[in-house]
């Protein structure tokens, strides 16, 4: 950290001039600093079409709910979004209910009535999901009979 000789507030070193005045460590002051408050908004910088930057599931969140189907009934929302995200690394775009109604309405074991938070995918990927699910269930069902 140094401090600024002309206005004393405290700057990291990472910058070269003070952040509040535009003074240089060594006390030279630029002329044509501007605040914050007093520059221009700074435009977004377009990205052309077809880039690398392109989410190649992006259409999968304007997909409406009737053409998802389910694939899997979590116990809770922080489950269904670790299954929906490692489906997403699989290759396989999915997604996964923000809120657990069935918490909300204080029942427990969601997932023993079919009512916890879902995980959906788009029919052609259905069966590519089941199948990782599977591993899943398997990986799941060993760890609790290594903790028995």
């Amino acid at each position: 950290m140094w401090r600024c000789p002309k206005c004393r507030s405290k700057i990291d070193d990472s910058f070269e001039v003070c952040w509040s005045c535009g003074t240089t460590p060594d006390g030279v002051e630029d002329p044509s600093f501007v605040t914050a408050d007093e520059a221009d908004p700074i435009a977004d910088e377009e990205v052309p079409e077809a880039t690398d930057l392109d989410d190649p599931f992006a259409d999968l969140a304007g997909t409406p709910v009737p053409d998802l189907v389910e694939c899997y009934t979590a116990g809770n929302a922080v489950e269904a979004k670790f299954i929906a995200d490692r489906l997403m690394e699989e290759g396989i775009p999915a997604i996964a209910d923000k809120i657990d109604v069935n918490m909300v309405m204080g029942g427990i074991l969601p997932q023993l009535w079919g009512c916890g938070p879902k995980i959906r995918v788009r029919q052609n990927d259905l069966s590519k999901a089941q199948a990782w699910l599977k591993g899943y269930e398997e990986h799941r069902r060993s760890k609790r009979e290594n903790l028995d």
